[in-house]
């Protein structure tokens, strides 16, 4: 009797009754082989519905609100337009290519408008039309307008200084305004001329007007004081007045104060006659104080360091120097050469006025084509 009410509960067991109400859920869904099923399964679902999304939606893709499609341009007047029976492949059209990004400055520039270049082909770039061009169509032309230019700029204008025609946009000046210069009183008259015509003129004052190199002339001064001193000695007659040594000239602003103690300013107490010039002058000395582009060469006479004015003016691009001096110095040496070099070089033009009736150093003149104002 107990063995067949074991058997009866048994049969009617859950785990064995018929259909899926009884079956464990838990212990099903926990085996390997249903999770890897169950994952493969949702792979294949999630793969499904993105490609069919994609299938579905093709060629409705919104294009983009900068793409240029139908948009005329102006083209080039030597390129030909292609046959309006021939249509172009839709693959190869350009509008369909995305925009390269441009710079701010790319943005900005106004288009280029063609023109057709003289001699040139229908693949010639593009070019404003208001850029000059030569008449083999090089851009920017010849430089003087005509054609016939040398490529520097506009011609230089036709001027007349002391009667005598220049052809110059910027004027260099080199004025000696020793003792000689100033008793002539021409020195305000002369200034009058070149401020009148060259207002920005880069002026240089100078203490004669020499040029020799350096070396020599302080071998030379060094002699001459070793000369003075054996006659103080012998108590012969000397030069009370000769320094010890020579200074070597330098570029100095005459509005600073080292123009104040050059002599030819301040003058030279033991000879009565020589004031200076702000004495001499004073009218002038304040004009050219007050000017930015006023400069001197320091030191004295017998330092014959005009040079230093022309190579400094040379930098500065003149086109023509004009040189007041009383040619009582001598004009010599590789710095005098260096200096005719760069003036044949530059091609300008030197226009000397002497103060006197000597001329030392003609031979340098001519060899720089100088010409002579009266």
């Amino acid at each position: 009797m107990n063995a067949l009410q074991k058997n009866s509960k048994k049969n009617h067991s859950p785990s064995s009754r018929g259909g899926l109400s009884g079956l464990d859920w838990k212990a099903f869904f926990k085996r390997t082989i249903v999770l890897v099923f169950l994952i493969s399964l949702a792979v294949h679902v999630l793969l499904l519905v993105g490609f069919g999304g994609v299938a579905i939606f093709k060629g409705k893709m919104p294009t983009m609100p900068f793409a240029a499609q139908n948009v005329p341009s102006e083209q080039a007047v030597t390129v030909a337009p292609p046959p309006t029976d021939e249509l172009v492949p839709e693959e190869s059209r350009p509008d369909d290519m995305m925009p390269k990004e441009t710079s701010v400055a790319e943005e900005s520039a106004p288009p280029l408008e063609m023109m057709t270049v003289p001699g040139g082909a229908s693949w010639a770039p593009a070019i404003p039309k208001d850029m000059k061009t030569s008449p083999t169509g090089s851009a920017g032309g010849t430089g003087a307008g005509t054609g016939t230019g040398t490529g520097k700029g506009a011609a230089r204008a036709t001027v007349k200084l002391f009667g005598v025609e220049v052809k110059a946009k910027k004027l260099g000046v080199i004025v000696s305004i020793n003792k000689g210069a100033q008793s002539s009183g021409k020195l305000p008259e002369i200034f009058e001329e070149i401020f009148k015509l060259f207002p920005d003129s880069p002026v240089f004052l100078t203490n004669g007007g020499g040029m020799r190199d350096w070396e020599v002339v302080e071998s030379e001064y060094n002699k001459k004081v070793e000369e003075n001193n054996k006659k103080k000695k012998a108590g012969e007659p000397y030069d009370k007045f000769m320094g010890k040594e020579i200074k070597k000239p330098e570029v100095g602003r005459f509005n600073s104060g080292a123009a104040l103690d050059w002599v030819v300013v301040r003058g030279f107490k033991p000879d009565p006659e020589y004031v200076g010039l702000k004495e001499k002058h004073p009218e002038l000395f304040e004009d050219l104080r007050k000017r930015p582009n006023v400069l001197f060469i320091s030191s004295n006479k017998e330092a014959d360091g005009a040079y230093l004015a022309f190579s400094e003016l040379l930098k500065k691009g003149v086109e023509a120097v004009y040189w007041y001096n009383q040619f009582d110095r001598p004009i010599e040496g590789k710095e005098s050469e260096r200096i005719a070099q760069q003036i044949r070089d530059s091609k300008i033009e030197i226009l000397i006025q002497n103060q006197g009736g000597r001329t030392i150093g003609q031979e340098w003149l001519d060899a720089i084509g100088a010409k002579l104002v009266k």
